[in-house]
């Protein structure tokens, strides 16, 4: 699938999105280049040949295509059948697999020991050309216990089997010995957990009606103009719990194809905890980041959102835009945050992973007369980013590599539309 095909679901129709995905499912019999060594994975123990496969496809999802399609038109939704669904399913599945065998790296190692400090990113990395898709030759074995978690001290083997190649678990006997006696080794994580803590923790989006229901600061104790760390402060409108973010509303977040307003950034200012309610309610601020200011909007003290991620190309075909780069102004960086238009009303769900790709380029042609003045050239990758939270109409990503600097509008595109 290119990538001006993969920008069109973007904007086009419910029905067009539809048909790119069944689209994308049908490409395996050209990615596939061989046969499968024999799985048991129950997705893929009754899948036909690949010329019946692919048959089935053309006979029923291009049918149900053309349903959803007539549906759309007619206001109603697609429907999809379970049958080809399930076909759709597992052509993904035998697709990610064979991408996933044709991206070890030509020098990858035999084994690679784990050390203090690495991502599941890192490892996957040394072996794969496309460390999002670890887990389609993750290999595991039933005789180590909890053979998910991997510890500094273990191995990473790279194995063949029948040809095909896996990556499976050693577990190194100190460390299997000190987590089964609650020592505090600490398995590693997929990503950098410290990079994106302090975005998992506090409000990064508003709407504008959030904006208006939030009750705000509306003095400092002896009318101090600032307030910080152990300053007391007032607050007024409807207050629900006991700990508080202050936050102060920053730029808007617009989509630049549709120019909606998405939300606006929620700058965080400083943390607080109630001391006594009523109108005014006080309240004790606890940490800072900046100083609380007249005007400052607070807002209940979320939950800190599950830190433990699993890179993977996402399950549905999506393109979109960075549209906002986390303290940066027009370029960043592997290691930085970005704002995507692509949020949870577009299916997208923390772990997955966006190609980024630059902007097409006009260029003006001024040596050869007899030639058109102008021409285009193609956006070219740039990096890969990983989504880790999301709202409605927006998700916070981390640029997890980056081949340039990523530039404030380029393109996301799914992982998956390699498939």
């Amino acid at each position: 699938m290119t990538f001006k095909k993969s920008l069109k679901t973007r904007t086009s129709a419910r029905a067009v999105k539809l048909a790119c995905s069944v689209a994308a499912a049908m490409l395996v019999a050209s990615c596939a280049t061989g046969s499968l060594a024999p799985s048991t994975d129950p997705l893929l123990a009754d899948l036909p040949d690949q010329d019946s496969l692919e048959q089935d496809l053309l006979d029923q999802d291009w049918q149900n295509v053309a349903a959803a399609e007539m549906q759309a038109a007619a206001g109603s939704e697609p429907l999809i059948s379970p049958q080809g669904t399930l076909a759709a399913s597992k052509q993904r599945k035998l697709a990610l697999r064979k991408l996933a065998e044709r991206s070890i790296r030509e020098n990858a190692p035999d084994t690679y020991t784990v050390v203090r400090g690495d991502t599941l990113w890192d490892i996957s990395g040394r072996f794969l050309n496309r460390p999002w898709l670890w887990p389609e030759i993750w290999h595991v074995n039933p005789q180590i216990e909890n053979p998910h978690l991997i510890y500094p001290g273990d191995r990473v083997a790279l194995t063949y089997v029948e040809g095909s190649p896996r990556l499976e678990l050693i577990r190194a006997s100190s460390s299997a010995s000190s987590n089964a006696s609650g020592n505090s080794t600490t398995p590693v994580g997929s990503i950098p957990a410290d990079i994106i803590d302090q975005f998992l923790v506090r409000p990064l989006v508003v709407t504008q009606g959030d904006l208006n229901r939030a009750p705000y600061v509306a003095a400092s104790e002896q009318g101090h103009l600032i307030a910080t760390t152990g300053v007391h402060i007032y607050a007024r409108g409807d207050m629900a719990g006991s700990r508080y973010s202050i936050f102060r509303p920053g730029k808007k977040l617009i989509d630049p194809t549709t120019e909606e307003v998405l939300g606006y950034e929620a700058i965080h200012v400083s943390n607080a905890s109630l001391v006594s309610g009523g109108d005014p309610s006080k309240l004790i601020i606890t940490s800072s980041s900046r100083e609380t200011l007249k005007g400052d909007r607070l807002m209940a003290a979320e939950a800190p959102a599950p830190a433990s991620y699993q890179p993977r190309a996402a399950s549905t075909n999506q393109a979109g835009k960075i549209i906002s780069l986390v303290d940066a102004v027009s370029q960043a960086g592997q290691n930085q945050v970005v704002v995507l238009n692509l949020g949870e009303t577009d299916g997208v769900q923390p772990g997955d992973t966006f190609s980024v790709v630059t902007n097409e380029r006009v260029i003006r042609d001024d040596i050869d007369q007899s030639r058109s003045e102008f021409f285009t050239v193609e956006g070219d990758d740039s990096g890969i980013v990983m989504v880790f939270r999301t709202f409605d109409h927006l998700s916070y990503a981390l640029i997890m590599s980056s081949t340039r600097e990523v530039s404030l509008y380029d393109n996301v595109i799914t992982t998956a539309n390699e498939l």
